[in-house]
């Protein structure tokens, strides 16, 4: 069934028919292509030393001699290493080089055989051409990169050339008293590993010979649309008459493919390729993408005023023909990074990571829009983290933020700083989310620890007999946001509000401690309820707790052994507010801890001992920091402390020093790439030293030194993909590393305190090294305050 097509040759020469379809479809003579001079090299210079792999190293002369390249954003994929190896494309045209140097053609690539090449002679009454157009086609899609010429888009791939005469897999078929001889070059090109197939021919209406040679014996093609049935991936040029859709040839191969069910589903797909110049507006010779199915299968690539080998050297030429082999170098760039990808899948990359031209969507002139080649080596859809289980993990999910005591957690950051994410077609890609993991730790905040007191008001109310109400209050502090939101003013960020309030009371000798707003261990240790306010202002944090069980609801009772020795029993719920305007939903949630606790607390005239025990409950966090998503650490934990104190009371000099160590059991893991996390041990100790009446009758100064709580030993199995197997499934290795941190947080303080006449005189002098546990983080830090409370 041969069209009787009148062919245009990319250099506009119109000659014969060619079977069943002509080259890229009509359109008239057009002015015959500008000759561009190869280089004559005599004695190259001595090779450069090898330069890293960056996007303007591939922006050589023979890249930079056409548009093209450029256009779809080659030179990005080449410097990410992706150049078309191991695929194999099947070029069905005429008239190839099979000798060329600037190509790697295979060795079962195929020319004309002279029987069919007498048999179509005959049947149309004309020599059949003779240009070298599936050469020049070639040449685009896959030339070699060898600083000669130009080279193609997939420069590293094979070339399946198979001459349109070469009738390979023929078979002959009697219809009407005609003996058919019909070539299959389609599953010729499957069964030597084709699966991208490049057509730069076709057939319009009204290219017909209009008295063709009465003959008994005709040479035919068989339809494209076989590659497709067989999961090949068609890409067929649009057609040269400047139509408002494809040509009928194309037309009539999505017809088929829809009657067989296969335009929609099943592994091969079928791709239209029309033309753009190079202010990437559509050629005016170029078939559009019409209004009907076809637009859904439509792109557009450079195809006018292109550069391509052809007769005497290189020339510059137009036609949908060589915007055609553009898409197929595109497509072998692909599978050769992704080999198990299907030839839809594939056609679905292309056509989702176009560059939109004309109106917004797939519209009926670019269709899809422009090859982006770029784009379609990137994640499309919803990057998810590579788990081994079922369950995906939306990279968009996944946050880590760690608590205090894991600082720079030097070993995960490493960890995690090559993961393998898989997107919507199981693409896999390797990203560095090191930068997903956030630390409360480093330099200190001086403003937030002025804040932290600065609106504090207390007072005490004795209720009865026994019995008092204590509360401190701060009206007005505001919390900082935990990120920058684009155009967000500062002021929309709510104030929040800390209080304590306590009743105290004492029964039968017993005292007890009801109340809200801070840590069982400050509630046990009886720290003063207003203790923003009293003991001194305090860089370093050496009145923070230990260990993170948060503020919240406490009850504490008191029971003593003897004139010298109490027994101290509480408990305590607290809730920590989520983050509302965080990206990631799971940490806008609020986490709760329950701590119950025991103190011993033993007197000498001159010397105080205790030692405090507990176990808290985590759910939502691990030691006061969260995680979600692929990158989750734990859901929740189980904390035991102990800490032993003493104090020593020597004159106007008061002696006093801590020490603990808490071992935690995480909770609560879920599809993550962290698993069997062990216990975990840390640790912190403070010495401190207070002079009172140094220079005023009421006044102090303190020396300390301290190391806030600190992971010792944790470790986690991280359980990574490290790429695809030969069936697409995700293959993974384990490792197994530490979330300790690499620094040690040591800080010492001097700090000054005197009140006169109702007005309190503060300075401090601090110095943190490894500061938050981040190693080589130095902290130097100064401060400075007067006030009045009134």
């Amino acid at each position: 069934m041969r069209g009787q097509s009148k062919v245009s040759t990319p250099i506009f020469i119109t000659i014969g028919c060619l079977g069943l379809a002509a080259c890229g479809g009509g359109g008239g003579s057009r002015p015959a292509p500008i000759p561009i001079a190869t280089p004559n090299i005599t004695s190259p210079p001595p090779a450069p030393a090898p330069e890293p792999a960056t996007v303007e190293s591939f922006k050589t002369d023979e890249f930079n001699l056409s548009w093209g390249l450029d256009a779809i954003n080659a030179a990005e994929a080449y410097a990410a290493g992706y150049t078309g190896k191991n695929t194999i494309i099947a070029i069905i045209d005429f008239n190839f080089d099979l000798e060329s140097s600037e190509l790697n053609l295979h060795p079962a690539s195929r020319g004309p055989n002279q029987e069919a090449v007498d048999i179509y002679e005959a049947q149309i009454g004309e020599p059949s051409s003779t240009t070298p157009h599936g050469n020049a086609v070639a040449v685009t899609a896959a030339g070699l990169k060898n600083d000669t010429a130009i080279h193609g888009v997939a420069f590293d791939a094979t070339i399946l050339a198979i001459d349109f005469f070469s009738k390979v897999h023929s078979r002959e078929v009697t219809q009407n008293g005609i003996l058919f001889t019909v070539s299959d070059p389609w599953s010729y090109g499957i069964d030597q590993g084709a699966r991208i197939f490049n057509k730069s021919f076709g057939f319009d209406e009204g290219d017909t010979i209009d008295h063709p040679p009465p003959v008994n014996q005709r040479y035919v093609l068989e339809y494209e649309t076989q590659a497709v049935a067989l999961g090949g991936l068609v890409v067929a040029s649009a057609g040269n008459n400047s139509d408002p859709e494809p040509s009928l040839a194309n037309l009539q191969a999505l017809n088929r493919l829809s009657e067989q069910g296969l335009l929609n589903s099943g592994p091969g797909a079928y791709i239209i390729v029309g033309s753009v110049d190079e202010d990437l507006t559509i050629s005016s010779f170029s078939d559009r993408a019409g209004t009907g199915a076809s637009r859904f299968n439509y792109l557009v690539a450079p195809g006018e005023d292109v550069v391509f080998p052809w007769t005497d050297g290189l020339v510059i030429g137009s036609g949908t023909s060589f915007a055609a082999p553009y898409v197929s170098g595109a497509a072998a760039v692909i599978l050769s990074r992704w080999p198990t990808l299907t030839g839809r899948e594939v056609a679905d990359i292309l056509f989702k990571t176009a560059t939109d031209l004309g109106d917004p969507g797939i519209d009926e002139i670019y269709g899809n829009g422009l090859l982006n080649l770029d784009q379609a080596l990137k994640p499309v859809g919803q990057a998810k983290i590579a788990v081994k289980t079922s369950k995906t993990q939306a990279v968009s999910g996944a946050a880590v933020q760690l608590g205090p005591a894991f600082g720079d957690a030097a070993g995960l950051r490493a960890g995690l700083s090559d993961v393998l994410i898989t997107d919507d077609f199981n693409r896999d890609f390797q990203i560095d989310a090191s930068g997903l993991i956030a630390s409360t730790g480093g330099r200190t905040n001086i403003e937030a620890r002025f804040d932290a007191r600065r609106n504090w008001r207390s007072a005490s109310l004795a209720v009865t007999s026994g019995y008092q109400l204590n509360y401190s209050l701060n009206r007005d502090r505001r919390s900082a946001p935990a990120f920058a939101l684009a155009g967000q003013a500062e002021g929309d960020f709510a104030p929040t509000t800390d209080a304590v309030f306590e009743f105290t009371g004492q029964y039968d000798g017993k005292k007890w401690i009801v109340g809200a707003g801070r840590s069982v261990s400050s509630a046990l240790a009886q720290d003063p309820y207003d203790q923003a306010m009293s003991g001194g202002f305090s860089l370093t944090g050496t009145q923070d707790s230990i260990v993170p069980t948060g503020r919240g609801l406490y009850l504490a009772v008191n029971n003593p052994l003897s004139d010298t020795t109490d027994i101290w029993f509480g408990a305590s719920q607290a809730k920590t507010p989520g983050q509302p305007q965080h990206a990631v939903e799971a940490l806008r949630r609020n986490t709760q801890t329950t701590a119950v606790a025991m103190r011993i607390d033993h007197y000498r005239e001159t010397k105080r001992f205790s030692a405090e025990l507990g176990i808290s409950r985590e759910n939502g966090s691990l030691l006061g920091g969260r995680s979600t998503g692929g990158l989750t650490v734990a859901n929740g934990a189980s904390t035991g402390w102990l800490t032993l104190a003493g104090g020593w009371y020597i004159g106007s000099l008061t002696l006093t020093s801590s020490a603990t160590v808490a071992v935690t059991d995480p909770k609560g893991q879920s599809a993550s790439v962290l698993n069997n996390l062990g216990l975990i041990t840390s640790s912190a100790f403070e010495l401190k030293a207070t002079v009172r009446g140094t220079i005023l009758e009421d006044d102090s100064i303190s020396f300390s030194v301290r190391q806030p709580l600190r992971v010792e030993n944790s470790t986690a199995l991280l359980t990574r993909g490290t790429g695809l197997d030969a069936t697409g499934a995700v293959l993974f290795s384990d490792s197994r590393i530490s979330l300790a941190p690499a620094g040690r947080e040591v800080a010492v303080e001097a700090a000054y305190q005197a009140r006169i006449n109702g007005w309190t005189l503060e300075a401090n002098a601090a110095y943190r090294r490894d500061a938050g546990h981040f190693a080589g983080v130095k902290d130097a830090l100064f401060a400075f305050n007067i006030g009045r409370y009134f």
